[in-house]
């Protein structure tokens, strides 16, 4: 099973609002797994980073 979340997990209690449940979760899911902790943009951040300084820039250019 791969389980992915843009949250880390000591949000998860406000998530759930329940930080008891959120811990029990957390115990069965951890229990014999391999945490990957991913930094950084995704390739959408990145693409759309990208489209908005092209934006910026054509702006820019017809601006002067």
């Amino acid at each position: 099973m791969i389980l992915t979340t843009n949250r880390g997990i000591a949000e998860w209690g406000t998530i759930f609002e329940d930080t008891t449940v959120a811990a029990a979760i957390l115990d069965r899911l951890l229990h014999h797994a391999t945490v990957l902790s991913i930094t950084g943009d995704s390739y959408r951040m990145r693409g759309h980073r990208a489209k908005l300084a092209q934006l910026r820039a054509g702006l820019n250019q017809t601006g002067t």
